[in-house]
């Protein structure tokens, strides 16, 4: 009588265990974990060629256009809005098309822009974060393929709190 109850229920769980969120990306670049809302996610093209060729370039904020990435690196932006009433802390970033993930920011110094790791992005109570160009963003590092524009990247976000999920970042032009 107690392996017949035991199989069904085993399978229940396997069954439940597979529908957690965390484990396929969110659609759209846009999911949630815990109170925290992210949207709007997206990834810069990006041409293991024109690593050879091109040089990375900056421009200044006032430009809008942030940092320009070419070659083997690329970054993602995306909004994370806390709906809850605690802070929480982006801590780590994570993707299958880069050797290494890190998160940044960057400063404008001696009329030079300049680009450093970060060991978390604070987002407020009640509040957001938004990575953008030519301010925090998650960069990607020796990319293992070609970001083309319409394709998308895999990114998994963990935060101190709300645990990690995990997102579909759309390639785009810069």
């Amino acid at each position: 009588m107690r392996l017949r109850l035991a199989v069904p229920i085993v399978s229940l769980i396997l069954f439940l265990a597979a529908c957690t969120p965390a484990a396929t990306p969110a659609p759209g670049g846009s999911a949630s974990v815990g109170d925290l809302r992210l949207s709007g996610a997206w990834a810069r093209a990006a041409s293991l060629i024109a690593a050879e060729a091109t040089p990375m370039a900056m421009s200044t904020p006032e430009s809008g256009m942030g940092m320009e990435m070419a070659g083997t690196n690329s970054a993602a932006y995306l909004v994370i809005r806390n709906e809850g009433r605690q802070a929480d802390r982006l801590i780590k970033a994570e993707s299958d098309v880069a050797r290494a993930v890190e998160l940044h920011n960057v400063k404008m110094e001696n009329n030079v822009m300049e680009m450093f790791q970060v060991d978390g992005i604070d987002i407020p109570a009640n509040g957001q974060a938004e990575l953008k160009p030519g301010s925090y963003h998650v960069m990607l590092i020796g990319l293992t393929r070609d970001l083309k524009a319409g394709e998308k990247v895999k990114l998994t976000l963990t935060f101190e709190k709300a645990g990690a999920v995990t997102l579909e970042a759309e390639v785009r032009e810069p």
